[in-house]
Formats: C-alpha cells, sequence, structure tokens
C-alpha cells in the first residue's frame, strides 16, 4: 500500500484568483458552510495560536525615525520600519484567520498616511473632512485630506493594535456598517499604508491613519468572508471582544443581494444550547452591544453584508453555530446556509514544544490528529488518547471506517473498542482495559508496531541496542527493536530506551508521523 505523497500546508500561503462560477459552492458533507477562500485550507487550533502568540502586538522601542511634528511649523516625520511592519503583520494575520491572502506595506500610501496622521493629532478628534488649520500650507493640507478621506481612522490604540480595532469596529456609530473591518477584509486588497502620530497634549495621543481603499490584490474565490470566521477562532484578541458584532459578507457573484425583511438569523451555543433568533421584521436600535440585525450593501469592499450581535455572552467559549434563513442564490433559489465558529482562547493555548512545533502541525494537516488531542501537548497520553490517534491514522490512511468492535468492561469508548479489534491493543487481562491510565513508552512502542502490522506494513524484525534493554518487558522487547529498526521511536538519551515513562501526547503525535512517513517509503 503506498500513500498519498506527504501534505505540505504553509500558514502564509496565497490563494490564487479562482475563475468565477455560476454555481453556488456547495456545502461541506456535514451540511456546514466554510467561510473565506476556497482555496485555502482551515488551520488548527494550534497553528493559529502559533500565529497570534507569535505575531504580538508590542510597538517597538523605535516607533519613528524622525518623530512627526503635529503643530506649526508642520512635519510628517517618519515611522520606523519595524513599527509599521508591526502593524502590517499583525493586519495579514488576522486576514489569515478569516482565510484572505496577505497583503503587502507601501511606502507611498504609508507617506501619504503619515500627511494625514499629522493632521488628525494636530485636532485630536476623527474626521475624513477635516477643515484645513490655518497655519498648515495648502499643500500639506492636500495631502492630508486625501489621506483621511481615503482611509480608516482610528484614536486611542498604538499602532501595532490598530488593525484588531478596525476589526472591532462595533461601536454605535458603526456597528451599522462595520465600514473598517469590511475594508481589511476586502479580498482584493493588496497593499496598504499606515502612518502614525502622537498628540501627547490630546485626549487619545495616538493617531492612526490606515490606507486601505486599494484593489490591486488578485482575490480568491470564496462563498462568504465572515468575522468571527468559520472553524477555529481565537476569542482573546482585541479584534474580536463579547461585544463585538458578527459579520457574514456573502459573494456577489453567488448571492442575491440580502434584504433585511426576508432574513433570520439564529445563533445557538452549543455547551447549553442557548439559541439567539434575530428577525428581519423587527428593528434593533445602533449601540455598542446588545441583540442588533443588519443588512448594509454600500461598498466597503465588498457589500452584501449581514451584521449580527447576540446579547448576555460574558466571553466565548466553545461551538456557536449561525443559520441564516432567507437567503438566495444568483438564479433565485432558496440557500440552506448554515456555519459553526469554534472559540478558543489562542493567547493561553498550550503550543507543543519547540522540538515538536513543524511535526504537530504536519500531523495534524495530515488528519492525522483527533481534534481532542489538539492542545495540552506535554501533558501524558493516556491507553485510551493513543487508541483514538491509532484509529484516526488507520481510517486516515486507509480510506475506509473501522466496523468491528471488541468490548471491554470498563469502557464504552469506540475508539478503544476498534483498535482492539484491530489487534493494535488489548486488555490488562481480567476483560478491562485502563483506558484513563497514563500510556507508558514500550506500550506505546507495542501499540505502533501492532498498527503498522493492521496496515500489512510490518516494521523490521530489529534486535534493539538500548543500553537498559533488559529493563524491557519481554512482551515488548520485540516491539521497541520494531519502532527502532523503522526510526519510529529513538531513546531518551545516553542509549537508554526508558520503557516505564510516561509518553506525552506530542510524542505519541510526532511518533505517528514517523510512521506516516515509514509507510510512504
Amino acid at each position: 500500500m503506498r500513500l498519498n505523497s506527504r501534505l505540505r500546508r504553509t500558514l502564509a500561503s496565497l490563494c490564487v484568483l479562482a475563475a468565477l462560477v455560476t454555481a453556488l459552492p456547495a456545502a461541506s458533507a456535514s451540511g456546514l458552510r466554510s467561510s473565506g477562500s476556497t482555496e485555502m485550507a482551515k488551520l488548527s487550533k494550534g497553528e493559529i495560536a502559533q500565529l497570534i502568540q507569535g505575531t504580538p502586538t508590542t510597538m517597538p522601542d523605535h516607533v519613528f525615525d524622525v518623530e512627526p511634528v503635529v503643530n506649526a511649523p508642520y512635519a510628517t516625520g517618519k515611522v520606523s520600519q519595524e513599527a509599521l511592519m508591526t502593524a502590517v503583520n499583525r493586519l495579514n494575520v488576522l486576514r489569515r484567520i478569516a482565510g484572505l491572502p496577505a497583503v503587502t506595506l507601501d511606502q507611498a500610501l504609508s507617506e501619504n498616511a503619515q500627511y494625514g496622521a499629522v493632521l488628525t493629532a494636530h485636532n485630536g478628534v476623527l474626521s475624513h473632512y477635516p477643515g484645513q488649520p490655518e497655519d498648515m500650507s495648502d499643500s500639506f493640507y492636500e495631502q492630508a485630506y486625501e489621506a483621511v478621506s481615503s482611509s480608516n481612522l482610528y484614536v486611542g490604540r498604538h499602532l501595532g493594535n490598530s488593525p484588531d480595532g478596525f476589526m472591532d469596529d462595533s461601536d454605535a456609530s458603526n456597528v451599522s456598517r462595520l465600514g473598517h473591518r469590511r475594508w481589511q477584509l476586502n479580498p482584493t486588497l493588496g497593499k496598504v499604508g499606515f502612518g502614525y502620530a502622537e498628540n501627547p497634549g490630546s485626549r487619545y495621543n495616538g493617531y492612526v491613519v490606515e490606507k486601505v481603499f486599494d484593489r490591486s490584490g488578485s482575490g480568491c474565490d470564496y462563498d462568504f468572508i465572515s468575522w468571527p470566521a468559520s472553524g477555529n477562532f481565537p476569542s482573546d484578541t482585541l479584534g474580536f471582544t463579547k461585544n463585538t458584532a458578527w459579520s457574514v459578507t456573502l459573494n456577489p457573484q453567488n448571492y442575491t443581494i440580502p434584504r433585511m425583511s426576508d432574513l433570520t438569523v439564529t445563533i445557538t451555543r452549543q455547551s447549553d444550547g442557548k439559541t439567539w433568533t434575530l428577525s428581519g421584521s423587527q428593528s434593533y436600535k445602533m449601540a455598542s452591544s446588545g441583540l442588533y440585525l443588519n443588512v448594509d450593501t454600500g461598498g466597503y469592499g465588498v457589500s452584501n453584508c449581514i451584521i449580527f450581535r447576540p446579547d448576555g455572552v460574558e466571553s466565548y467559549e466553545g461551538v456557536y453555530q449561525v443559520t441564516i434563513d432567507g437567503l438566495k442564490s444568483k438564479d433565485g433559489a432558496a440557500v440552506d446556509f448554515t456555519y459553526q465558529v469554534d472559540f478558543f482562547a489562542a493567547n493561553s493555548y498550550e503550543l507543543p514544544s519547540g522540538w515538536a512545533q513543524a511535526d504537530v502541525s504536519e500531523a495534524v494537516a495530515l488528519g492525522l490528529v483527533p481534534s481532542a488531542l489538539q492542545s495540552s501537548f506535554t501533558q501524558a497520553t493516556t491507553r485510551g488518547e493513543f487508541c483514538a490517534l491509532a484509529v484516526q491514522f488507520y481510517e486516515t490512511v486507509t480510506g475506509t471506517t473501522v466496523a468491528g468492535r471488541l468490548t471491554f468492561t470498563d469502557t464504552n469508548d469506540v475508539n478503544v473498542q476498534k483498535a482492539a479489534y484491530l489487534g493494535v491493543v488489548n486488555g490488562v487481562g481480567d476483560g478491562s482495559f485502563h483506558p484513563n491510565d497514563p500510556l507508558n513508552r514500550e506500550q506505546a512502542a507495542v501499540m505502533l508496531a501492532r498498527l503498522a502490522e493492521a496496515l500489512d506494513q510490518p516494521l523490521p524484525l530489529t534486535p534493539t541496542d538500548f543500553v537498559d534493554s533488559a529493563s524491557i518487558s519481554s512482551w515488548a522487547l520485540e516491539a521497541v527493536g520494531q519502532v527502532q529498526g523503522g526510526k519510529i521511536m529513538n531513546g531518551v538519551g545516553g542509549g537508554r530506551f526508558d520503557p516505564a515513562q510516561s509518553y506525552s501526547r506530542e510524542q505519541s503525535i510526532t511518533t505517528m508521523l514517523n510512521l506516516y512517513e515509514y509507510l510512504e517509503l
């Protein structure tokens, strides 16, 4: 049996422009739709956590190469490249989570934005149409006015976390359209520029201008763009809080313009079954919190935007399901539209150890790791959890579902029953299995060797040469030699195998990847 070649997925990959189609993209086999580019794989929780934790919004110590002057004689100064890239990198992290291609920093746009930042900092208030200060030259004002009239504007946050502020966008004056967010989530956005100036004597101190009206990007094929995006989603960023409005922007190529009066939006929290139902036949107050529903078809990047918000949510955690009734495809047919968001805390998410990160990410991308095991990577794997890994591995690489079952007296875990049917595991001698017991290294070796056997690809019979071979149980000695010979498991250092040592989740996952690579040879 030869498996598919190893899947490689780059987190920063860009989607390509797909040919326009007239047929509406179908929902998945589960009936759930997926937001963002059809060319981009959805990210695992670990991958999102790596992006969030690896791209902090903290401003560098060196913000300005040349300090701006926000009073006469006005001067734009120059924001450091490091500070500008902090903002651009953060924007690209948010776009990747949304399933959209990355954008690049444009120096000319940033130079223009800097004029607008100085004018805005001088005024101390946000306005896309500010008047000209009496002591400002016409040429300076004209460039500043052009910048602020064609940009997102922000006060109260520094440059590095301004993309999160634009993504939130849910205060009473912006919630009806979420224009700043939609410009940042425009699929054809290709280039951005940032301006930043400070006025310590003003109310807000920091003033950001984001040139974001560009449409030079290649774009991507998509069904809809949402924030929060479908799939795994970080609930602990400034770009999404308990009062942030949700948005669904429909691809105009696939859907008719949505009408408020036709719509019903139902949000269900799976943990307790709590349901919110918002009807387009009712009116909702524009406020910074509380129930809300609106449809905005303005050209903020892409039109066709449905905006909604549940109330009474103190913090988002776990799966929320959204169903929007009343949508129609381009040919006028009713559309079943349901998607799910799985919220989790990305900043506190435990990433794999440095040595294991790449392998764990690849194993997850290959579909070898059950979602329940994609966290707490350094904790000991239980016997039952390793069965879940083994069964998912078997079913993924063979493309079949294990139909048989062997039962034990102390567990109804279907993965334990499947693994026993495959001959991967046995009980502990009294009809029980002890699924919650920690797995040790020699037990893992036996299960891995038996899994290879179940796949008709037995590992080589190789005598083990670990210095502590005498401490390996007789029933595990042959399997330890096999996993050593097949380069599936290594020792713990010093030529030792340490058979009784507990086996962590990340170790279990990386050895599954090693077995996958062995089977490809």
